[in-house]
């Protein structure tokens, strides 16, 4: 049989986005990106994320996904080493965005294919990630990706004053 044949439509679709690791110059495309998805510019808190992904390029993970030399997509993340008390190397995606006009071209899904490769080279065996309660697109999307409930609780406290 062809291996042409085994390969499903989508896995073509995910082979023709090209992910490479994020530069310094990404960061207008990046803000673009998740302004278009949250509504709100947040550059300052990208710059730092680039900068941070940079200068300690051994603990963070940060990566773009193009389309004809575009960029489409972003991932940012950060790996642990025994952080709050968990003893397996972890990895946390800190945010991820697709360009709402590549949607649907399996940007999210080679991002995540390539965090996944990177992640098990280095010997991580667990991903986590927060997503807002009501983001029903985004948990669907992390669903699909083979994320569940952790057994743990994000617990918050409000200061004030």
């Amino acid at each position: 049989m062809d291996l042409d044949q085994l390969e499903s439509p989508e896995d073509a679709m995910v082979e023709t986005v090209v992910v490479r690791a994020m530069r310094e110059s990404d960061l207008d495309a990046v803000v673009k990106i998740d302004a278009a998805s949250r509504g709100r510019r947040r550059p300052k808190y990208f710059e730092m994320m680039i900068e941070k992904n940079v200068k300690q390029a051994g603990m963070q993970i940060s990566m773009v996904a193009e389309i004809d030399g575009r960029v489409v997509g972003f991932g940012l993340g950060t790996l642990y080493y025994g952080a709050f008390g968990i003893m397996e190397p972890s990895a946390s995606i800190e945010a991820i965005g697709v360009d709402p006009a590549s949607r649907r071209q399996h940007v999210a899904q080679a991002l995540m294919r390539q965090l996944r490769m990177q992640l098990r080279a280095l010997g991580v065996t667990t991903l986590r990630t927060e997503v807002a309660w009501g983001d029903f697109d985004l948990l669907a999307f992390f669903k699909k990706e083979g994320f569940e409930p952790a057994a743990r609780l994000c617990l918050e406290c409000r200061l004030e004053d």
